[in-house]
């Protein structure tokens, strides 16, 4: 590929999603505006085609994950190192592979590394089908799984400003947030839950690799991902400099304090999440005393939070500049932590509740008070986050230039991951010690105390691009 090739791919111009008519739009304008917050934005075939190649591949990962982490944690005790090894297995490809998937996604047609990484998955699920599901092998697996996912989310995160346009990003992102909820909802609590009570995994092994399958079909068929052509030397180029390629983007998001915090903010937000799902196995045994298998009927009303967080994010976007809504989410994260720190105590007043003397000595009992507990402050994370990653999404979508953001999205997803390992690790031994909710506590004590750090050094950069010059 020539410079002028690679500059032609970098500065055109997203398509205009076709203007829907006034009685086909009206129609399906109520029914996804009241869940994401836009309709038009789905009649364009490529952006619908990307949607739902994101919503079969990430059902699938999530099915297979959340079984291999049933499969990881079993039904013994240490549940929260269990967990905890497992995730951290999933998550150490990135120390190797973050700098080289950011430049490869940059440089090659992202729809054709999108149908790779499917087709390989595919590969995956056949491979546990013929294999046994001793420890050992879950554990490769999900190893292999973080490698696709390394080249994937990257890919998806970037091809979007190719597809849609500019002033689109915040309801193609948040339209996309909606996807994943989807996918979550039927990954996590539809799926594992129906075959691992019933038939077992490998039943479902054979589900997940059609669904990659489908999802390989669709990325393939996206046209406006098509101008990169790959030869020989397109694919040396691609690997050649790689460390370069990626501290030139990581120097340019430094200088912009916006999206440099943005980023910050989302992976200490993901460092949480990921904290979170560590804890839940014994979270679900010890607090809420309920099996693992079970535990995600707890957390789906949380649900909820993600769709209104969807709903309303344009919304709050035209009262609040992005970077002040981004720093709200996450300060909304940081209270709902604590919340989820605190479910036995909090769950403890709400059992003494008895306003009108109707119960004796109250209308909950303690496993209903705390799912209560948890229900409420899960939702209110799962908002946070929702708010946190659309906004701080589309906020390098407008910043960053087209040609540098797979790297970026690379950058944030290596930074995540590799912030993440400490503290999953530190949390799942300490949970086993301290229990649960200090350990909850004291996470989230670390984060903020990170942000301030990350925002101190922002701010005391000497030259930082102007907001003005760039939006």
């Amino acid at each position: 590929m020539t410079p002028d090739d690679t500059n032609h791919v970098a500065t055109e111009a997203p398509r205009e999603p076709p203007a829907a008519t006034p009685a086909d739009g009206a129609s399906r304008s109520f029914r996804w505006e009241s869940l994401t917050g836009g309709a038009v934005i789905l009649e364009e075939e490529g952006f619908r085609r990307l949607w739902m190649g994101r919503v079969f591949s990430h059902t699938a990962l999530n099915a297979v994950l959340y079984t291999l982490l049933v499969l990881a944690v079993g039904e013994g005790g240490g549940a929260g190192i269990k967990s905890a090894l497992f995730i951290t297995s999933y998550l150490l490809p990135t120390a190797t592979l973050g700098t080289v998937s950011g430049v490869l996604v940059d440089r090659l047609p992202k729809n054709l590394v999108l149908t790779g990484v499917n087709l390989t998955r595919v590969g995956l699920m056949f491979l546990l089908l013929l294999s046994t599901t001793q420890l050992w092998m879950v554990y490769v697996i999900a190893l292999l799984i973080a490698v696709t996912s390394q080249l994937a989310s990257p890919a998806e995160a970037a091809a979007l400003p190719q597809i849609v346009k500019r002033e689109h990003l915040t309801m193609a992102n948040s339209t996309n947030n909606f996807g994943a909820l989807v996918s979550q909802i039927v990954g996590f609590a539809v799926l594992p839950p129906l075959f691992l009570n019933t038939v077992g995994a490998r039943p479902l092994f054979f589900i997940c690799a059609a669904l990659f399958a489908v999802s390989a079909i669709f990325f393939l068929g996206i046209q406006s991902l098509r101008s990169k052509r790959i030869t020989i030397e397109t694919a040396i180029d691609a690997v050649r400099d790689v460390r370069e390629h990626f501290a030139e983007s990581w120097e340019y998001l430094s200088r912009d304090m916006l999206a440099y915090m943005s980023v910050v903010l989302i992976v200490l937000s993901s460092t949480a999440s990921l904290v979170a799902v560590t804890l839940m196995p014994q979270f679900a045994q010890d607090t809420l005393d309920i099996p693992v298998r079970n535990a995600i009927f707890v957390f789906l009303p949380a649900a909820a939070g993600i769709v209104a967080g969807l709903r309303l994010v344009q919304w709050l976007e035209r009262r609040l500049a992005p970077g002040w809504l981004v720093g709200a989410g996450f300060g909304l994260l940081v209270v709902s932590f604590a919340g989820m720190a605190m479910v036995a105590p909090i769950a403890t007043i709400l059992e003494s509740l008895n306003p009108f003397g109707f119960f004796d000595p109250g209308p909950f009992g303690v496993t209903s008070a705390r799912i209560i507990v948890t229900i409420i402050f899960s939702t209110g994370a799962t908002f946070s986050v929702s708010v946190v990653g659309v906004t701080s999404r589309s906020l390098v979508n407008h910043r960053i230039p087209l040609e540098m953001q797979g790297r970026v999205f690379a950058a944030q997803i290596v930074l995540a991951n590799l912030a993440s390992i400490p503290p999953i690790l530190l949390a799942g031994l300490l949970s086993e010690l301290l229990g649960v909710g200090p350990v909850m506590f004291f996470t989230m004590v670390i984060l903020v105390g990170a942000a301030l750090w990350a925002l101190a050094r922002a701010l005391s950069r000497p030259e930082r691009l102007d907001y003005a010059a760039t939006s």
